[in-house]
């Protein structure tokens, strides 16, 4: 599921199935297993499950749940993601997830720092600030991606920030949505 964000966007690819209706894909996206190397891609898989028909999706943590406790590296970056409005969908079964997604819209996040209608600009400039934590960056690249859609620029920015911390896995995939999305191949490091 590492590229399906690209997958569906207008602005961030244009791959779609030619099928209407996928029962093997529908049967994969019933329930979602979300996890650190999956949880940017639960608002993709929402809007494609509208777009194709197919179905409420649920979602579920992996067995060990780390997303949740605040000291992941990606804890911020999660509670940012679980604020998308598609996840508020009826094709969205949030299930054990829906406790997160009320904190996320209830705890003040690094984009709420930069007020309701921050621009393009604010946000990159807050992500290029020195001294700004990589949780924070990857957070507010999840926030751009949400209010200004998937854009190359963001998912290249937060590949950068993931790479820092050592978080290679999360970084390629990133990297590949920006790629997919029009974005350089670059190399990051």
């Amino acid at each position: 599921m590492a590229y399906l964000g690209s997958m569906i966007r207008g602005s961030a690819g244009g791959f779609q199935p030619v099928t209407r209706y996928d029962p093997v894909l529908a049967e994969l996206l019933r329930e979602a297993i979300i996890g650190p190397a999956s949880f940017h891609e639960m608002a993709a898989m929402v809007r494609y499950a509208e777009s194709r028909g197919l179905g409420a999706i649920r979602f579920r943590f992996d067995d060990d749940a780390a997303l949740t406790h605040p000291t992941h590296p990606l804890h911020v970056a999660f509670l940012e993601t679980l604020r998308d409005p598609a996840l508020a969908s009826s094709y969205a079964d949030l299930g054990e997830i829906a406790p997160w997604r009320e904190r996320a819209l209830a705890t003040r996040l690094p984009s709420d720092m930069l007020g309701a209608r921050a621009s393009r600009k604010a946000l990159r400039t807050a992500i290029q600030a020195q001294g700004t934590s990589w949780e924070v960056r990857v957070a507010l690249c999840v926030a751009a991606r949400i209010r200004f859609g998937g854009e190359a620029e963001w998912f290249g920015r937060e590949a950068q920030a993931l790479y820092e911390m050592g978080l290679f896995t999360q970084a390629r995939a990133r990297l590949a949505a920006s790629v997919a999305g029009g974005g350089e191949a670059i190399a990051i490091g």
